[in-house]
């Protein structure tokens, strides 16, 4: 968690009075334009208002020297912020900028992970109106001045076209400063010589502690969007796989550069039926990825499937169909369609069935070897000791995780709480409702996280990648789901129990879904994480702030010196 001791806000108030200093003698210079700067925000578990100010004065101080901008007073500003009210569209901007008599106006966000800060910054052009997204980060409180100054020159350069010096490219360290040494991305240098020893090669210890990965990473600008499941394919043939996104009532699709998203498509889903999982895969073989939309209201499910075709355009599968949805890969079969109904009574009914599609219409086919304990989102299939059986890797509703035979039985059972998400099915739209114990229906069946198969540490045997989403009281209420922060842990079967091989650091937010996918050279893998920042709100239906987190993670094997 970001700290900060009373010894430390006085010296970051006067680093960054004394940078604002640096720059205060040259404010008069030939105008540009008239620029406001709105509050920033803090995503915080602490009060950091002592930065927000900072930053906010010390990047309009930045700009109005490099620029020649005009600087509308902050106390003008909050002024009429406080008349008209806290802006959320495009449109009441550029009302307020309008109003200030502004060119320009500047909004923007400091969200705080662990000791990591990042800053995000958004400029409206009075003249264009759709804004331009900015985005740093600093590894720690000592960088943020750095950041501000790298925020401002993007910004200099991409809305003024006022290039950078070549001095402002790279910052010199510190005189004196010692450098510091890169964290291993992984507890032991040599991870999978860690677990060597459960194939019965290498001399690795059975006893480890693992630290995780280190809490670097990138991250991608925060977005006004109630995250609930997330994919990545690459829906239009370009080579490059779009991120895509479901709110409650929408696929939402978007280019990826680097760490930022652009984005490209949206397509609704029907009025009243709240999505809560979507999949993606080619399954009728024409070369071009489907997204399959498993949504449903309080009784049924209303479910559909698409073939995107750029922008908001679509040709659907099918449309509102009564099954709950999802495209998965079995191994020896290749990838299905999966569907479960739901009961008269009961959110489920009995039964997981491959489905078969012909004629805009889907019906059920064989049924899934699969216990009969497990819904249609709870489980995976994979041969997690290379015996040639398959095993059900399953999270079941009190969040253990479960090894299993297809018919049943248990291997394992964890004693320790894995997975955790706020999505269900069934139950009533009042969030935090109690259950009406006179009616069955009205039970939630919560849709769990996903869980990833992957050969983590390249030794030819499938492992488990699955988040641990923390909270006490979300596992004592039964209907009051609320995750301030979570990990995610790689697991490793060793014949009879899942063991930890690493994890990441505590992540504040709620982790609502990731991804694993290899990266461009094959020799390691980014892993993605779907992200809704600590809000003090329990409205299940109110717009979040959503971003994505991004891990680079090195597999390829090292031998010792």
């Amino acid at each position: 968690m970001f700290k900060h001791t009373t010894r430390t806000v006085p010296f970051l108030l006067a680093a960054l009075l004394f940078a604002m200093h640096l720059v205060l003698p040259t404010i008069g210079a030939a105008q540009a334009g008239r620029i406001a700067f709105l509050p920033f925000k803090a995503n915080a578990p602490q009060d950091m208002s002592y930065l927000t100010t900072g930053i906010r004065d010390m990047l309009a101080s930045r700009l109005a020297s490099e620029i020649g901008l005009t600087v509308i007073d902050k106390t003008a500003v909050d002024k009429a912020l406080a008349a008209a009210g806290t802006p959320a569209q495009t449109e009441a901007f550029i009302k307020l900028g309008k109003s200030l008599q502004a060119d320009f106006l500047v909004t923007g966000s400091l969200t705080a992970m662990g000791s990591s800060l990042s800053l995000d910054a958004k400029v409206f052009e009075m003249a264009k109106g759709a804004p331009r997204n900015f985005y740093a980060t600093a590894k720690n409180e000592s960088e943020i001045i750095q950041s501000i100054d790298s925020l401002a020159w993007d910004i200099s350069e991409k809305i003024f076209s006022h290039k950078r010096p070549a001095t402002a490219l790279v910052q010199p360290q510190a005189v004196g400063q010692a450098v510091a040494q890169p964290q291993p991305q992984y507890a032991t240098a040599h991870p999978e010589r860690a677990f060597a020893s459960r194939t019965g090669t290498g001399g690795g210890s059975p006893f480890i502690y693992p630290k995780g990965i280190t809490s670097e990473f990138q991250k991608t600008q925060n977005m006004k969007l109630s995250l609930q499941f997330m994919e990545m394919a690459d829906l239009d043939g370009d080579g490059q796989d779009e991120v895509i996104f479901a709110d409650n009532d929408s696929v939402q699709i978007f280019k990826r550069d680097n760490n930022r998203l652009s984005k490209v498509g949206q397509i609704p889903g029907k009025v009243g039926y709240r999505i809560h999982a979507i999949t993606v895969a080619d399954l009728n073989k024409n070369g071009k990825p489907e997204i399959y939309v498993s949504a449903a209201d309080a009784k049924q499910p209303h479910s559909f499937a698409f073939e995107w075709l750029g922008a908001d355009k679509a040709t659907y599968l099918f449309q509102g169909i009564r099954w709950y949805v999802r495209a998965m890969a079995v191994p020896g079969e290749g990838g299905v369609l999966a569907g479960q109904r739901a009961d008269s009574d009961k959110a489920v009914a009995p039964g997981i069935y491959r489905l078969e599609q012909a004629g805009g219409a889907v019906k059920a086919g064989s049924p899934m070897e699969v216990p009969d304990s497990v819904n249609l989102f709870e489980f995976t299939i994979a041969d997690l000791d290379n015996d040639g059986s398959r095993e059900i890797i399953s999270i079941d509703q009190y969040d253990r995780l479960r090894v299993m035979r297809a018919g049943g039985t248990v291997l394992w059972k964890s004693d320790e709480f894995y997975g955790g998400t706020t999505r269900f099915i069934g139950g009533t739209e009042a969030f935090g409702a109690a259950k009406a114990s006179s009616q069955e229906g009205s039970a939630r069946i919560y849709i769990p996280s996903r869980i990833i198969v992957y050969d983590v540490n390249g030794d030819g045997q499938q492992d488990i990648i699955i988040n641990k989403n923390l909270s006490t009281s979300s596992r004592l209420f039964e209907n009051m789901k609320n995750y301030p922060s979570g990990e995610i842990h790689a697991l490793s079967w060793n014949g009879i129990a899942l063991s930890e091989l690493w994890r990441t650091r505590k992540i504040d937010g709620y982790i609502v879904d990731y991804l694993l996918r290899p990266n461009a050279d094959k020799k390691g893998a980014e892993l993605l994480v779907g992200l809704i920042l600590s809000s003090s709100s329990l409205d299940l239906f109110a717009e979040q702030t959503s971003t994505m987190l991004i891990y680079q993670l090195d597999f390829s094997k090292k031998q010792e010196q």
